[in-house]
């Protein structure tokens, strides 16, 4: 008889050999509980006990799995640090929800002796785009497309730094009314020393792609609990290409920002941020002391120029220019046609006309399609 024929047996004689008395019994089952002590024992001092592992964001995320924010190493070398996490899952009646991770730490620096506190955060969102433009222009362009962001990878529908990123979720989750339904992920934080100083210190995510993979692993969770995921859940297996290239300090006068002909500025002592550069997605950021002065991106991916539907209007933005559009009080926005698809032209913190004019028509000219703006529109 072979060993497997043997196992079944085993229950069988372990039945037989009960003992019928209550003395007996007790004795079997102290000796079982001492069986199982040292089976633990042996299991735990291997490291391998199988506690049941924390998951957070609605399971998406397990402990001790991909970045530093899920592991140990978020504490560095204090014991006393918590992982804390509070969320609400979307539903089919309600399709929005938020998941947030916390790290806390406290402890005395055994440098100087001062008190440390660390507090991290990974925030989630799942849930439609705002209904008002420029709430919608705000979320999107100011948190999503900055000269930082990149085309997250396969194809998906948004984009992605080492603090988070955005998802268009597919079109079956669409609200009612027509607007999309994105999964949007940010990592922040501070660390503190002494009384006196405090700087930013933003959780780990591990990269670019790891944030990705974070950030898709989240949107397959919400959309199961949203009952609107697709047959086959999104994945992320390639690299993130097209990283962004690093800020510049421009300390004369600026002109050419962005390494866009013509986008002259007239100020100097700022800093600009080239992001992706492709057939889907340009985008580019200007600093001024730390301070926002200029965000310019160009949309064509259709998913996720989709965000924007609805908010160009029917009319050009000014005399001469193609498409529809309009410039607010904080946002402007172009709609064109481009290489035989929409292009979305968009501009934040500032909104002045020449400045958007430059961009997208050298935008506009990288794709091989007409200008958007008229000749002299950016002098």
């Amino acid at each position: 008889m072979s060993e497997t024929d043997e196992v079944p047996a085993v229950p069988g004689r372990l039945r037989r050999a009960l003992p019928r008395s209550r003395r007996g019994r007790l004795l079997l089952i102290s000796a079982l509980v001492i069986v199982l002590a040292v089976t633990g024992l042996g299991t735990w001092a291997a490291d391998t006990w199988p506690w049941p592992k924390d998951r957070y964001c609605w399971g998406a995320w397990e402990e001790d799995s991909g970045p530093d924010f899920l592991g140990d190493e978020a504490f560095g070398d204090d014991d006393d640090g918590s992982r804390t996490s509070e969320e609400t899952a979307p539903t089919r009646e309600r399709p929005s929800g938020s998941c947030e991770g916390t790290i806390a730490d406290d402890y005395k620096s055994r440098h100087d002796g001062d008190e440390v506190s660390i507090r991290q955060r990974v925030s989630v969102e799942y849930g439609p785009v705002p209904k008002a433009a420029e709430a919608r222009l705000g979320m999107v362009q100011d948190g999503f497309l900055g000269g930082d962001m990149v085309l997250l990878p396969d194809g998906l529908p948004g984009t992605v730094n080492g603090r988070g990123g955005l998802l268009v979720l597919p079109k079956s989750c669409d609200t009612p009314d027509g607007r999309p339904i994105v999964v949007t992920m940010d990592a922040s934080g501070t660390y503190a020393s002494g009384p006196s100083y405090s700087q930013n210190d933003p959780a780990d995510l591990g990269g670019a792609r790891e944030a990705a993979v974070l950030l898709v692993a989240a949107a397959n969770r919400g959309m199961a609990a949203a009952g609107c995921a697709p047959d086959e859940p999104l994945r992320v297996s390639s690299p993130v290409y097209d990283l962004p290239g690093n800020p510049e300090d421009i300390y004369g006068a600026s002109e050419d920002v962005c390494g866009i002909r013509g986008l002259s500025l007239g100020v100097e002592d700022i800093t600009d941020q080239t992001g992706a550069v492709t057939r889907d997605l340009q985008t580019c950021s200007v600093r001024g002391d730390g301070v926002p002065y200029l965000e310019l991106a160009m949309v064509a991916q259709p998913r996720l120029a989709a965000v924007f539907d609805g908010i160009p209007g029917e009319r050009p933005v000014a005399r001469g220019w193609r498409g529809t559009g309009s410039i607010g009080e904080k946002h402007a926005i172009v709609r064109a046609d481009c290489a035989g698809r929409p292009a979305t032209f968009l501009m934040g913190a500032s909104t002045d006309p020449d400045h958007l004019a430059a961009f997208a028509n050298a935008a506009a000219a990288r794709l091989g399609c007409a200008p958007i703006a008229p000749e002299g529109a950016a002098r």
